[in-house]
Parts: structure tokens; sequence; C-alpha cells
């Protein structure tokens, strides 16, 4: 199939706008290997095919998303998910295939790219809002809002060479959110920042949900993935395995990264992921976490099936003025999956604070349900819409599980004998 891509910007009047913002019918994107540059030119420019070794790193794509759609994009490093959006943003052409995307982007794809490292901060807005298609009119009336949402002080008139990476992500953020795109794609910039920032930058994009912008949102963060987006498209070499509603493709994913660590010793499955750490940072945190076991406390500790009560005792600061957040609590089989979760919105519990802004909580899990094995604990501050993560600390404390029957699994669900 010949590759076409094509763009097509605001000039449509909303009678003619086509169905779909985004509309792909089998785009690939297929790099020669060990080729110099001006030997890909040469084959650009001949139209020759070469022979040397090929690498997809995109194959058979189709999409259909359609207008205000909020899509995820799922999957390990090197699955493709960086170029499948390079191509939507048009910084890449596919090598086959037909694309077209209706309606102008915003993106925030490598950090700081399109930036001139010699402007200042001050500049880079003129001349980014510039090629978003804004007017000088336009910028002018807008240029106090992106300063003021980026909030990098007085750098704003440095060299963005002298800009740490905190201020790259907010500066580009302030830039493409407020030019108000048609399409706004986001590629794990959010993970740079501090807990502040990245807590408007997500206000910011539920904003732009509700007034219709379409969002592709790539990230590793699973549970940001399902709760920022109704539908989830999940890439592995470059292939795409499933596509459909958020919970289920997630769900799919997970039972294959179980099934790829099923193989390995369970030890070396999760040790990458079972490391104690801290997620997050922020004037919103965690001051405190203790777990316990019947009447002992500590970070190792050890529970009977079915008779021992497992708690967690939860302590935080947030500022008065802010709505109030969340609490969570994952719990993590030995190969890093998580086996469930609980949080307070999930429930229906409302924190309370003082005066001060300190608030405490007990989580209880009495007769706990979990079958013989090592498990691990990880807990999380979150905002009031349990969309963003203020601080977790993950992995926090282990539970080692003993049972003194032959019940197999991971969980005793409870359940009733009736002889009939």
């Amino acid at each position: 199939m010949p590759c076409t891509a094509e763009f097509v910007q605001d000039s449509l009047m909303s009678f003619d706008r086509p169905l779909n913002a985004i509309q792909a019918r089998q785009i690939g994107k297929r790099y020669v290997l060990g080729a110099s540059p001006y030997q890909r030119l040469w084959q650009l420019l001949s139209g020759r095919e070469s022979q040397q070794g090929h690498f997809n790193a995109l194959e058979g794509i189709d999409l259909d998303i359609a207008p205000g759609e909020a899509i995820g994009l799922i999957g390990q490093n090197g699955a493709g998910k960086s170029t499948l959006l390079q191509l939507l943003c048009g910084t890449l052409t596919p090598s086959h295939g037909h694309l077209q995307v209706n309606g102008q982007v915003a993106a925030l794809l490598e950090l700081g790219a399109g930036f001139n490292q010699d402007f200042t901060g001050r500049e880079n807005i003129l001349f980014s809002a510039a090629l978003y298609g804004m007017s000088p009119r336009h910028i002018q009336q807008h240029l106090q809002e992106i300063i003021e949402f980026a909030d990098i002080g007085e750098f704003i008139d440095q060299p963005v060479r002298t800009y740490s990476s905190g201020m790259y992500v907010r500066l580009a953020f302030s830039i493409a959110t407020t030019v108000k795109p048609d399409i706004l794609v986001i590629d794990e910039a959010l993970a740079v920042g501090d807990g502040v920032f990245a807590r408007k930058s997500f206000d910011r994009i539920m904003q732009l949900k509700q007034e219709g912008v379409t969002l592709l949102f790539c990230s590793h963060s699973l549970f940001q993935v399902e709760a920022l987006c109704q539908r989830c498209i999940w890439l592995h070499q470059g292939k795409v395995m499933a596509q459909g509603p958020s919970a289920q493709v997630i769900s799919q994913y997970n039972d294959w990264l179980a099934q790829r660590s099923a193989g390995q010793d369970p030890a070396q499955a999760g040790a990458a992921s079972l490391q104690p750490g801290l997620v997050g940072t922020g004037v919103v945190r965690l001051t405190g976490l203790k777990a316990r076991c019947d009447d002992l406390s500590g970070t190792e500790l050890h529970a009977r099936s079915g008779e021992s009560e497992l708690g967690v005792e939860f302590e935080f600061m947030s500022d008065p003025h802010m709505p109030m957040p969340n609490l969570a609590l994952m719990v993590y089989g030995a190969d890093g999956r998580v086996l469930c979760s609980t949080g307070t919105w999930i429930d229906g519990v409302t924190l309370t604070r003082n005066e001060t802004g300190l608030g405490r909580a007990h989580l209880r899990f009495p007769k706990l349900p979990l079958l013989k094995g090592r498990y691990t604990l990880s807990a999380y501050l979150m905002c009031e819409r349990a969309v963003h993560v203020y601080e977790g600390v993950e992995h926090f404390a282990s539970v080692q599980v003993t049972q003194p029957h032959l019940e197999q699994g991971v969980v005793s669900i409870p359940h009733q004998w009736q002889p009939l």
C-alpha cells in the first residue's frame, strides 16, 4: 500500500469535518539497518528498496479515534508507542499505509523538543505558539497566562539551556495546553516535575477533556491510563495486541506480563519492581505509615491465612485550602503483579484533617484471606479525583503468610458448602 499522511487543520467547517479525529489504515514505520544518512536520502529520491536489513518499528496499525475521545497507549519499552505518537504528530512520516489527522495537534513528546536552546523562555513561547498557528494578537492575549501557569519565575527571561528538566516540562506543557488544540498528545511528560505542578497539569487535562479535546496519553502508569482514558491500545513489537475499553485491555496486559514472568524464579521476576521506593513529591505528602499484623508492627510481618488481622495506619499532611485527598493501598505478589487494591474513594470514605492539614486513617483486613506466600504493600496519597498520585511509598512492608491447610491459589474466596 502506498504511503500517505494527511493533516487537516481547522480551516474545515464543522459540517465538513470528518467523523474521526484520527484515522489510520495499515500504517507502518520501517527503518533500514546500518544505512548512512546519504544512503537513506538516495533511497528516498530513487524510490528503490534497500537491499540491507530492515527493522519494522510499527506494522499494520489501524486506528479510528473519534473527536473528544481519550485514548491510552501502553506496552513495554521498545513496543513502538513513541514512534506511533510521532507519526500522529507529523514529526515522522509512515513508510506505508494511510494516515489522516483532522485538527490542530499539540504534543509533549521528547523533553524540550521544539525549543531553541539559545532563546529565552519568553521567546520560545512566541516561537512555539506561532508554530501552533496562533496569531500575534492571540499570542499576546495568552502570553501572561502561559507564563503564570509555567510558574518558573525569573527563568522565563533566561535561555532555556539553563533550565532543569522540570522547567522544560512546565513551559512545554503550559504552551501546548494554552493553545487549546483539537488533539493533545502526551508521552510520559508528566513524570517530570514536582507534585504541585503535576496536580495542576492533571486538572488542566481533565478540563480539556471536558471541552472535547481528543487526548492520546502514553504512560507506564496503568492506573493513570485507566483513570484518564475510556479506550486503550496495547502495542508489542510494533503491532497492536489489543484495543478496547481500558479496564479490559489493561487486564489482558497484566495477564500477559504475569505469563511472561511465570517461567522465572519469583524472586528474580519481581526483584526489579519490589524494591522499596518513594514516588512523587509535593506539599501534599505522607508523613507516617505503619503496617501491623495482629499485635506486632514492622516492615517484615508474619500472618496466618484466615486468622490474622492485617492493618495499615496512614498519616498525611495537605493544605487545608486544597480538596481532601484520597488514600490507597496495593497488595503485590512475589512476581510483582498487583493482586488487589483498595482506596477511600472506592469504599465511599471521606477523610478528615485538622486545621493544620494533618489527617490520619486506619485500614484493616480482618481474617486475612491471602493464602501462603510472600506479599508486599504499597501506599499512595492521591488527589480528590484519584487520578494524580501526590506521593507513594512502594513496597514499604512485606507479609509472609502461612496456612494450616492445603487450599491452593493466592486468596481464599468466602464460600459455603451445602449438601443436597
